[in-house]
């Protein structure tokens, strides 16, 4: 067990109004010369409800629920830095003297500032395992808050005692720090590198034991140096209401590391993108293109994506199934992505459990299991990851009828061997759904017989799903034309 004592260090770094470090010259400072740093919770009470009956007795008393809202900061300097007072707070500006070094601070009337991350080392006590590992530097405390807002000053007492500053802030959720700039935590490799895990969009600070050991003091702003980004993350879809589809919309988010490189993969220029901004390519020729964006200040952090054009829908596939004739409340999910998607979807079973996050595999499909509790009527929707927007749905009836009984084979009466004579019975269980795996799909009888010409040849395959339950399905695959 470890116990956390006096702080060592403490880091500020500058913000962009999206919360994302400013990288170049003055945009951190290191410094020991803080005596407190204190963190106030300011928490909203739910509203509690209550309802007394009309004998004075009470019906109902549901307490609220609490919402954090965020932390107040209070720091308090022995030691002021004019350029960490100017990342705190942008309003004040640097005093200068006559060879142009920094020896003060104006405190204007103006509080501005995008923000800023702040770091505190801490000293450890109690630790067993200090220094386990080669790589390891010895054993701290790191607290990270990934954005405050604010430098408002706090009171200032001029008397026979030594004169400490206050300054006073509050965190904010939705900081794009992510791993960090700095090599804080150890890597899997054992060597100093950033957080391991990015903070996500609602952290309001993070604390854990590092083995990397704090920065060393240094006065005045000190430069942030661009570390080596994580490749762009990629949102591709297509136009809507485009025939054929052949124009691309692309985002690449580059996590604040600036500007990318879209190589589109059929011999046009690069398009140079801003991280975020989307940007559309239209191609002229179909077929397989595989696009490649890079990292503009570091080509050599690259992600490549390999689509094939005209594209497919942006909504992803969903076909329910109950595979096991023993258990008929045990549902199956085929779920697939279309390729411009980036792989990974949620399914909703529509029972209350939570969405079950899924990976597709090197064909974009991925079959995925649940046991129901109880019999109903469930909704199962998927929506892709990258873009939630796009989804699919379909109803299943819990326990799952059984399938309908298909029976495919050649319309002997046709002498090119493309046409399907297809007979099916979907009884007691009411009309049905029939896919004939070349786009045509069609709404039928409980019961009956249909032909189907092919225009195309190769593997067919043709689905008959009951109306009543999409989980009841039978298919046939066949070769056209018929041998």
């Amino acid at each position: 067990m470890t116990s956390f004592l006096r702080g060592r260090a403490l880091r500020v770094t500058r913000l962009d109004a999206c919360g994302r470090p400013v990288y170049g010259e003055g945009n951190q400072v290191v410094t020991d010369g803080f005596i407190t740093v204190g963190l106030s919770a300011e928490v909203q009470e739910g509203d509690a409800i209550t309802v007394t009956k009309a004998n004075g007795q009470t019906c109902i008393n549901e307490p609220g629920e609490d919402q954090l809202q965020w932390y107040t900061t209070e720091i308090e300097f022995c030691d002021v830095d004019p350029d960490l007072v100017n990342i705190m707070n942008q309003g004040w500006d640097k005093v200068l003297d006559a060879q142009g070094n920094v020896i003060g601070f104006n405190a204007n009337g103006t509080l501005s500032s995008d923000g800023y991350a702040l770091e505190l080392w801490l000293d450890t006590y109690g630790t067993s395992d200090a220094c386990s590992g080669e790589t390891a530097q010895g054993n701290w405390g790191y607290l990270l808050l990934p954005w405050v807002k604010g430098g408002a000053p706090g009171d200032i007492e001029v008397g026979n005692d030594a004169i400490s500053f206050t300054f006073n802030g509050k965190t904010k959720v939705g900081s794009r720090w992510r791993r960090g700039p700095y090599p804080v935590q150890q890597q899997a490799n054992g060597a100093p590198g950033p957080l391991l895990q990015p903070i996500g969009n609602n952290t309001h600070y993070r604390l854990f034991e590092t083995t990397i050991r704090p920065p060393e003091p240094e006065a005045g702003a000190q430069p942030v140096d661009r570390p080596t980004p994580e490749v762009a993350e990629l949102v591709i879809t297509g136009v809507p209401g485009e025939t054929p589809r052949r124009t691309v919309r692309l985002r690449a988010d580059n996590h604040g590391f600036g500007p990318v490189l879209i190589n589109w993969g059929d011999g046009t220029p690069e398009t140079t993108a801003a991280d975020g901004q989307y940007v559309t390519h239209t191609y002229t020729s179909d077929g397989s293109k595989t696009i490649q964006v890079r990292d503009q200040q570091t080509p050599a952090v690259t992600v490549s994506k390999t689509l094939t054009v005209p594209l497919p829908a942006d909504d992803p596939q969903l076909v329910a199934t109950a595979d096991d004739p023993t258990d008929r409340y045990t549902v199956t999910a085929s779920v697939t992505l279309p390729a411009q998607a980036s792989g990974e979807a949620s399914v909703d079973w529509g029972d209350g459990t939570d969405p079950e996050l899924v990976t597709v595999g090197g064909g974009g499909e991925v079959d995925v299991t649940h046991t129901y509790k109880a019999a109903g009527v469930y909704t199962v929707t998927v929506r892709r990851s990258d873009v939630e927007t796009y989804r699919a749905r379909v109803a299943v009836a819990v326990p799952v009828q059984d399938d309908p009984e298909v029976t495919a084979t050649e319309q002997s009466s046709d002498a090119t061997g493309k046409t399907v004579h297809l007979v099916w019975d979907n009884s007691p269980n009411g009309p049905v759904s029939i896919n004939w795996g070349d786009g045509t799909v069609v709404d039928q009888t409980e019961t009956g017989t249909a032909d189907h010409a092919y225009t195309a040849n190769g593997s067919k395959t043709v689905t008959v799903t009951s109306k009543a339950n999409a989980a009841a399905s039978t298919s046939a695959t066949f070769t056209i034309p018929f041998p």
